[in-house]
């Protein structure tokens, strides 16, 4: 009888220990998210979030804007191929968001991505859209500095199109 209590005692407490240990990591996950969110936040300034707004505005096909190009309100045009050229109108910010966003990329299936994806979706869904119809023009042998990030966009592209994600810019 006693080592029938003793082997009870000790499965319960194995399962005890186990499911500590679960939420632990879940709790460390979540912090890790929340760490993230301090990083981007720190490294994404205001002036590049209107840049991008800007941009998107610019690049709104509902207004009869072609795909890859920019109309900016005093009628100037630039296109996608270009923005990532010196003095084109990406302005160095949206390669600086591109960058940040691939070397996160290969970390973010650790996290909550979720949390991540309602603050950053619209940036990154919309950077993913410029970035992957660069990947189709593009003729470079070498590799992209946005590799990384479309990889992991459309490895996650099941899961993103189910979330909410905040707006930072509405077509107008």
């Amino acid at each position: 009888m006693k080592d029938i209590v003793s082997t009870l005692l000790a499965i319960i407490g194995t399962y005890i220990a186990l499911m500590t240990f679960r939420n632990m990591l879940g709790q460390k996950k979540l912090e890790n998210t929340y760490r993230t969110l301090d990083y981007i936040r720190k490294h994404i300034s205001n002036e590049q979030l209107q840049t991008f707004v800007l941009l998107f505005n610019a690049n709104n096909e509902a207004s009869s804007v072609k795909f890859n190009e920019f109309v900016f309100s005093d009628g100037t045009i630039d296109t996608i191929e270009l923005m990532f050229s010196e003095g084109g109108c990406g302005n160095g910010d949206i390669h600086n968001m591109i960058e940040l966003f691939s070397m996160l990329s290969p970390s973010l299936n650790m996290l909550e991505f979720k949390l991540i994806w309602y603050e950053y979706g619209q940036i990154m869904s919309k950077l993913y859209d410029w970035t992957h119809y660069l990947s189709n023009v593009e003729t470079e042998k070498t590799k992209p500095f946005y590799t990384e990030f479309n990889h992991f966009m459309e490895k996650t592209e099941q899961l993103r199109t189910n979330l909410p994600s905040k707006y930072y810019t509405y077509v107008g």
